[in-house]
């Protein structure tokens, strides 16, 4: 869940190996239950009735390292932390949105303030639950109707919790129906563009594009940051559209794809030639005009199917 809130909540946040590590508790729980495993199944039966009697008997459950009482407590202090932290992320985003749940971003507050009160109503009766039947306080729950009205509560509260997820999926994987549906509505508008173009093209002079735009491309205007086609336009006295056209025709590539092709086999002959002994790839990625480095890697990767870096260690290899 903590997981899931970051996602969502943090500006920018994206998984990483690091974030593994909170699994681990789990894995130790369940490393230190393994024990009951091993158990004949005549012992494991006793267990089971004992516990049908008295719910105490869970704690008597064998362990390889934490008592079954320390395995209860730092589970409930874990979730609590997580719950306290989920609930911060949660009130800091809606702050920001003025705790209006019709705000302008993108995110459903009101689905997931559904989906926290649930999941906190399951973790409180829980922990009441916990608190109580623990052999530490003795027989502080000795009234059945009281354990089954609290045992009710908990499940339905995880049930609530679990209806929520599933009965919103778009809204669980919201960031990618976003990514999905603008790909398809760029993808629409592109080829709305291009047929458009194609109806006009017979009143374009490609002849007289093409030998402005070779002559400006001489001077490699495309290693500029903040290059763009409205930046051609200016220069050779053509519109942007039929630049485009132009484009699209003699290279079969948008003019992005064009672009980053021209830069990157203009960053593949500064490492050819040695320039890489003398900058850094970041220091190479700005004279190809890429004021981000990610930016930078990810046209690399498209045209060449590999990073700089692994480019420039297999060129080193070959020298």
């Amino acid at each position: 869940m903590y997981l899931y809130f970051s996602s969502i909540f943090k500006v920018n946040w994206t998984f990483k190996p690091i974030h593994l590590v909170h699994f681990l508790p789990a894995i130790i729980f369940l490393i230190n239950g393994t024990d009951y495993i091993f158990w004949d199944p005549i012992q494991k039966d006793q267990l089971i009735k004992t516990f049908l009697i008295d719910t105490r008997a869970v704690f008597n459950m064998p362990t390889l390292f934490m008592p079954y009482y320390w395995h209860v407590i730092f589970r409930m202090i874990q979730t609590f932390c997580y719950v306290i932290v989920c609930i911060y992320l949660f009130t800091v985003s809606f702050k920001s949105q003025g705790f209006s749940f019709n705000s302008s971003a993108k995110i459903s507050y009101s689905y997931h303030l559904f989906f926290l009160l649930f999941f906190v109503g399951h973790f409180l009766t829980t922990l009441v639950i916990g608190i109580q039947v623990n052999p530490k306080f003795g027989t502080l729950l000795d009234n059945s109707d009281e354990l089954s009205f609290l045992l009710l509560s908990s499940r339905t509260f995880f049930t609530l919790f679990i209806i929520t997820t599933l009965a919103s999926p778009k809204v669980v994987f919201e960031k990618h129906f976003d990514v999905q549906r603008n790909k398809v509505i760029r993808k629409a508008k592109i080829e709305m563009e291009f047929e458009s173009l194609t109806q006009d093209s017979a009143k374009y002079d490609l002849n007289e594009i093409d030998r402005l735009f070779s002559e400006y491309l001489l001077t490699k205007p495309y290693l500029q940051p903040g290059f763009s086609l409205s930046t051609i336009s200016d220069e050779i006295k053509f519109p942007v559209h039929q630049i485009s056209y132009y484009i699209k025709n003699r290279f079969g590539q948008t003019f992005n794809e064009w672009k980053n092709e021209l830069r990157v086999h203009y960053a593949v002959s500064l490492i050819n030639e040695g320039k890489a002994d003398l900058l850094t790839l970041e220091s190479i990625s700005i004279q190809c005009g890429y004021l981000s480095r990610a930016n930078f890697v990810d046209a690399f990767k498209k045209v060449l199917n590999k990073t700089p870096f692994e480019y420039l260690t297999e060129h080193r290899s070959r020298s």
